[in-house]
């Protein structure tokens, strides 16, 4: 496969991915990409995956991806001092692990989605799968580093200042209704909730793609967006499937939210924490400066689109890349 001409260093790259979990990423975050990188030289890339940091060539990174745009920033700078911190978390000790599960969540319980019949229990079982994901990378003593957190670092670590750090804003109206997480902070049941159990054992990210393909699937359905589905992958759905009462999601809420916890600040750790707390967490994550989604590196306003790939999958046909997502589920 051809490479765009010409991949520059400390380019962003943004991928879309075939999966559903990657879809649904694209969905909630009203984004045309699900996953971010860095590229250090014309075909080597940097990114957080599931084994951790590492560093890919760029056909590599587009296996099973469909879309790729490359971004450099608006205002031209020496990438040096980006790429140096790029190579210091490369060569640091302390572990660091992406799973898409653990955006998609916490994008599922920040954002105002729209929440149609069958859309608890996508969000449920997207938590359940999450709370899972980030226990296992505790357990490897691993810390969690969303994709485009690790990008984002990169660039506000080299300097401080501009252009360097990215703005990341939202110059949309502000959507109707609360969060989930507003709606579970204020619910009088969240007291009362039972100390969570652990969501043990090793993450399968095939089993959570398969226990969501027919729940993403319904859900786009549910609010008119198919268009974001791979071209004959969209699945049949007789009934929506039986919604989670709300002592079930808040249950789910706070066992992911207990998860952040446990993989974040391990030396704090004692056991699961209060159901309020937990919540925190999940807002904390989400509120922090260096949570940014790959769909908020495609619109910032400090980078500069330099190239646009559709990438032929296999095997596999693939929605029409570069197709907007539209305004219809909005952004925080």
């Amino acid at each position: 496969m051809a490479l765009p001409e010409p991949i520059e260093p400390g380019d962003v790259v943004l991928t879309r991915a075939t999966g559903w979990v990657s879809r649904a990423i694209c969905l909630v975050d009203d984004s045309e990409v699900s996953h971010a990188a860095l590229a250090l030289d014309a075909d080597t890339l940097a990114e957080a995956v599931g084994s951790g940091l590492r560093t890919v060539t760029f056909e590599q990174a587009l296996d099973e991806h469909d879309l790729a745009v490359g971004r450099t920033l608006t205002t031209p700078a020496d990438m040096s001092p980006v790429l140096q911190v790029a190579r210091d978390y490369l060569a640091r000790p302390v572990s660091y692990a992406h799973q898409q599960i653990v955006l998609l969540a916490v994008l599922c319980t920040t954002r105002r989605v729209p929440l149609p019949p069958g859309g608890r229990r996508m969000v449920r079982t997207v938590l359940d799968q999450a709370a899972c994901a980030v226990n296992a990378m505790a357990e490897r003593g691993r810390q969690p580093m969303i994709c485009s957190e690790f990008v984002a670092r990169c660039h506000s670590e080299a300097r401080p200042c501009e252009p360097y750090v990215l703005k990341i804003g939202d110059d949309e109206a502000a959507a109707e209704g609360r969060t989930l997480l507003e709606w579970a902070h204020s619910h009088p049941g969240l007291p009362h909730l039972p100390v969570p159990e652990a969501a043990a054992g090793a993450f399968d990210p095939a089993g959570a793609e398969k226990a969501l393909a027919p729940l993403v699937s319904a859900y786009a359905t549910a609010v008119g967006r198919t268009d974001f589905l791979p071209l004959g992958h969209a699945l049949p759905v007789s009934a929506p499937p039986a919604e989670p009462g709300e002592s079930e999601l808040l249950a789910s809420m706070t066992a992911f939210g207990n998860a952040l916890h446990r993989a974040t600040r391990p030396q704090e750790h004692r056991g699961p924490v209060p159901p309020d707390e937990a919540l925190e967490q999940i807002r904390a994550m989400a509120a922090a400066p260096d949570f940014v989604t790959p769909g908020d590196l495609l619109r910032t306003a400090s980078l500069t689109e330099h190239f646009r790939l559709a990438v032929p999958v296999p095997g596999r046909a693939a929605g029409t890349p570069g197709t907007p997502l539209g305004s219809l589920l909005r952004r925080r």
